[in-house]
């Protein structure tokens, strides 16, 4: 069965508009509620937490009853709910709890939408190819969303943040009832490997925790950069336009992802080298840099985080049973969730007397990551090297009976 391609790029689209608002710009509406650096940081890290439970409940579920599609229509329409609700919201207490409330439905989305959309690809010949470009659509709408809303707060009061969230979830909720109507696969059709069984249980874990640790060194950029730059007196265009720089390379890379990925092997080198680049630009930031040499560190967002994830869910998809491909997913996602969580509590306490040095902690953390990703490169370099020999060895009497 053809897979929706024009349905998916439209909830990625749709899902990564929403954040492209939320991350960027969530953290001005908060200050405008006369909050402070620490109770921002501890309502940006609380729904983090939220997803450690939400993750892998949910994707557990969406692999038992095999409805993730129905999971995708009925979170999109619980964050839509939970975020008209929060206009009206005031003070720190309603605020995070109405957060945490939406963090639970929002936070599965992405997994849902991933483990949706490899299912749907599973019988094409370069699934990693056709991935990347439905992808791009979620950095597209990212990218739109970053120019879109911060030319408008040049113009709009900070209290139209919840406005433009509102109208992106209500579009994310048509975009996964769009999805579901269509039939398709919610298993693969032929699984390689039997439910239940982990064909390499250490680079699941190791991959995952890596990972994890590299994507959770954007906390610092996710929840305080912008505050930094608006404390620079940067406009809500340029700041919204340095957002969008990062999504640019982000969709150039998600282009050209079957070209760059070769097998397991390539996916999990490139994970470990976007583990370097992400130290790299975290010291360069700590720096506090002028802004041309700030657009080529945006610049490298695409190697930072998009490498980062799309290795990331290829590699969980062949390690990961068959059957649990969404909780594989799901696990990552509640994986780097909690340790951001933790960092974006630290950054909030920080920010106030490190300034742009908080991000010498991220640094740290994705150097951490690449220490563990190490033998996640080896160890497929290695099996790629095996298959290789085994192949040759297969063909020798095959030439010898020519």
């Amino acid at each position: 069965m053809k897979a929706p391609t024009g349905r998916l790029s439209f909830l990625y689209a749709a899902l990564f508009f929403e954040l492209g608002v939320n991350l960027p710009f969530f953290p001005l509406w908060l200050r405008a509620q006369s909050l402070s650096d620490e109770a921002i940081g501890i309502i940006l890290a609380a729904p983090l937490l939220a997803r450690i439970i939400a993750n892998p409940v949910v994707g557990a579920l969406a692999d038992r009853s095999g409805g993730a599609r129905a999971a995708l229509v009925i979170c999109s329409a619980a964050v839509t709910i939970g975020t008209g609700l929060l206009a009206f919201a005031g003070g720190f207490l309603p605020i995070l709890l109405l957060v945490v409330a939406i963090a639970l439905a929002q936070g599965p989305l992405i997994a849902l939408t991933d483990a949706v959309t490899l299912r749907s690809l599973n019988e094409l010949r370069t699934p990693e190819l056709r991935y990347g470009r439905i992808r791009l659509w979620g950095s597209a709408g990212f990218a739109i969303a970053n120019l879109s809303a911060g030319w408008m707060l040049d113009w709009l009061p900070a209290s139209s943040i919840i406005g433009m969230l509102l109208l992106s979830a209500l579009a994310t909720t048509l975009a996964a009832w769009a999805v579901a109507v269509i039939r398709v696969p919610e298993r693969p059709a032929a699984a390689t490997r039997p439910a239940g069984k982990l064909a390499s249980p250490h680079l699941l874990v190791l991959t995952i925790a890596g990972a994890a640790l590299v994507q959770a060194s954007h906390a610092a950029v996710y929840g305080f950069s912008t505050l930094h730059w608006q404390s620079l007196g940067m406009s809500g265009g340029t700041m919204g336009a340095l957002w969008a720089a990062g999504i640019v390379s982000e969709m150039a890379f998600f282009s050209l992802l079957g070209y760059v990925v070769r097998g397991s092997a390539g996916a999990a080198a490139l994970l470990a080298a976007s583990a370097v680049i992400a130290t790299l630009r975290w010291v360069g930031m700590a720096q506090d840099p002028q802004i041309g040499f700030l657009v080529l560190l945006q610049f490298t967002h695409g190697l930072t985080f998009g490498a980062t994830h799309l290795s990331s869910v290829f590699l969980l998809a062949r390690i990961a049973p068959a059957g649990l491909l969404a909780q594989g997913q799901a696990w990552l996602a509640a994986s780097w969730a909690g340790i951001m969580a933790v960092l974006t509590t630290l950054a909030g306490h920080l920010y106030g007397e490190w300034g742009e040095h908080v991000y010498c902690l991220m640094a740290t953390v994705s150097a951490a990551g690449f220490l563990l990703l190490i033998p996640v490169a080896l160890g497929f370099r290695g099996r790629s090297s095996l298959a290789q020999a085994l192949a040759s060895e297969a063909e020798q009497p095959l030439q010898r009976l020519g």
